[in-house]
């Protein structure tokens, strides 16, 4: 199920890049960049294109296969779906490359079919608390009383963590790598949660200075 806005929005896309395809040399490097449906270095597609968006009053029925074909536009619906790190390269031929390993493939491929899989291992005590692999995607982790919640919100992932009823962070990404990444780097930096018993020592130690501090 697409999003409202996303038949429109990726309609205003293909314009965007035919578009700038004809203002620039054909043997130029940024040009093998734009047939492949990449924006060069920077420059913010999703900005651009809600130009264009603005412009015309596209149709909101669903992609037909020619414009999923046309510009990388399934890959930029479910970015998600690539297996590995997408890289510019300096060939003019080929201009883009994927860059993962025999891992990154498998988790990517299980990740699409719902076995619970995504592109990384998840460090200390994280675990999986709900997955929902589809094109709504949504992913919970939990550790103790932290959690990340990653979900598709129209055409960015909004990225949340939260300390029991605290809300953290609250970010949008465009793609489901550079959400994964900040995920797995406060994993990293929080890999367990404190035990109750190790908490209770903490507040035992705390009424005894408390105790003490009195007596002076």
């Amino acid at each position: 199920m697409y999003y409202s806005e996303q038949p429109r929005y990726y309609r205003a896309r293909i314009d965007m890049y035919r578009d700038m395809l004809t203002k620039i040399e054909s043997k130029e490097f940024n040009a093998a960049l734009l047939r492949n449906g990449v924006m060069p270095a920077g420059y913010k597609e999703q900005d651009i294109a809600n130009v264009y968006l603005k412009q015309k009053d596209y149709s909101n029925e669903p992609l037909t296969f020619t414009e999923l074909c046309t510009f990388n536009t399934w890959f930029a619906l479910f970015p998600e779906k690539v297996c590995g790190e997408q890289v510019i390269t300096t060939s003019r031929e080929f201009p883009i490359t994927i860059k993962g390993d025999k891992t990154f493939i498998v988790n990517t491929i299980q990740h699409g079919t719902g076995d619970k899989q995504l592109i990384f291992d998840l460090p200390g005590d994280w675990y999986i608390d709900y997955f929902e692999p589809n094109e709504d995607f949504a992913v919970d982790y939990r550790c103790g009383t932290y959690k990340i919640q990653i979900f598709s919100h129209g055409v960015d992932y909004n990225f949340q963590i939260q300390n029991g009823d605290f809300l953290l962070e609250n970010n949008n990404y465009r793609y489901i790598q550079d959400a994964n990444s900040h995920a797995l780097e406060f994993m990293r930096a929080n890999p367990g949660s404190v035990s109750a018993i190790a908490t209770l020592e903490i507040e035992a130690l705390a009424l005894e200075y408390e105790l003490k501090l009195r007596t002076l």
